[in-house]
């Protein structure tokens, strides 16, 4: 079961990630941020990479949030989306391993537009801004949290960190609570 903090953290994705606003998480807004993203990015309509980042997001819909449909509607309320993560990522050991972990490997080749291998802040803040719909202040603070090297950018290990402590981590200390920007608090 998730603690306080665990459910703040998914009410929080889950408010980024409602495209639409209409407390329900569907495929049309995976569409919606698949095409902010290729917009954000500078992908030409058609181009691999505006396939890539479209066929990322479709997956995302159908291997991960579609199963946390319970009654069948074809959209995720906040319920569902907490009660599936709980299910299907933070309580099973390979959970984060089996559905995050390819997931942000997707985010992480997209975000990371010039080929080094690092992320930079404006890469970081590209992403954030275009697929989760993070202000700038936010985004730079929660980049600041997740480049534990301080060197100004971040790696794919730092990435998988932050992930998994975002999706796991009962720990209001984990850097990785940071990964969508700062988490309301609590009521």
């Amino acid at each position: 079961m998730l603690n306080d903090l665990q459910q703040r953290k998914m009410a929080h994705l889950f408010a980024l990630l409602d495209v639409d606003d209409d407390g329900t998480v569907d495929k049309m807004d995976y569409t919606a941020s698949a095409d902010r993203l290729v917009n954000a990015f500078g992908f030409a309509p058609g181009s691999a990479e505006s396939q890539r980042v479209r066929e990322r997001y479709a997956r995302l819909w159908d291997e991960v949030t579609f199963p946390m449909d319970i009654n069948g509607d074809g959209r995720v309320d906040l319920e569902e989306f907490t009660t599936g993560f709980d299910r299907f990522v933070t309580q099973p050991e390979d959970g984060y391993h089996a559905h995050i972990a390819p997931v942000a490997n997707a985010f992480y080749d997209l975000m990371d537009t010039d080929g080094d291998g690092r992320i930079t802040r404006t890469e970081y803040l590209r992403m954030t801004g275009s697929a989760f719909r993070m202000s700038e202040a936010n985004g730079l603070i929660a980049f600041e949290h997740l480049d534990l090297d301080a060197n100004g950018s971040l790696s794919r290990e730092e990435l998988h960190l932050a992930n998994e402590q975002f999706f796991r981590s009962a720990d209001e200390q984990a850097q990785g609570n940071w990964l969508f920007g700062p988490v309301p608090a609590g009521v």
